[in-house]
């Protein structure tokens, strides 16, 4: 009887553990938010800045743009991981283009455990029908490698698109 119970106390435990995870999930930890900077502390001053090409300065409504979206930093990685980013938009959608290293999660593009071995990724953004100004928000890391909180670079930049007249 109490193996019994013991058996299936481990197995409540691993199924809460099996759904506690999320396929979706994004970071090396591709954390869905915009809250890069509570993990990634800069220690000293490093040149990076976010590069978004691709998106124009006025949009055709209902047109989709493809976008490449790069951390472009002073700081070398000294692993595999190199960043990762998070991106929204207040009009229309982000559409994944890569599924290896970018998904959706919660409404926020950001890149997978495999993306957070780049600096640069692709996605596209299709622009609302309705003639509104849109602002993409991007918090982006660029990664020292260690695995640690400290020593990496974290920025943030929004783009602001407004409708074709």
């Amino acid at each position: 009887m109490i193996a019994k119970k013991v058996i299936i106390g481990l197995v409540l435990v691993l199924g809460l553990t099996l759904l506690g995870m999320s396929a979706g999930y994004a970071n090396n930890n591709s954390a869905p938010n915009f809250e890069c900077y509570k993990c990634h502390q800069q220690m000293g001053a490093q040149s990076t800045q976010i590069v978004l090409k691709g998106l124009p300065k006025i949009y055709e409504p209902g047109k989709v743009y493809k976008l490449e979206l790069s951390v472009v930093s002073s700081l070398k990685s000294i692993g595999e991981v190199q960043g990762g980013f998070a991106a929204e938009t207040t009009g229309g959608e982000l559409i994944v283009s890569d599924n290896t290293n970018t998904q959706l999660s919660d409404m926020i593009l950001t890149h997978t455990q495999e993306g957070s071995n780049l600096r640069t990724w692709k996605f596209s953004w299709k622009a609302p029908l309705q003639k509104v100004n849109v602002e993409l928000k991007v918090m982006a890391v660029a990664a020292n490698g260690d695995f640690g909180a400290a020593g990496d670079s974290v920025m943030a930049e929004v783009f602001t698109i407004n409708p074709k007249k």
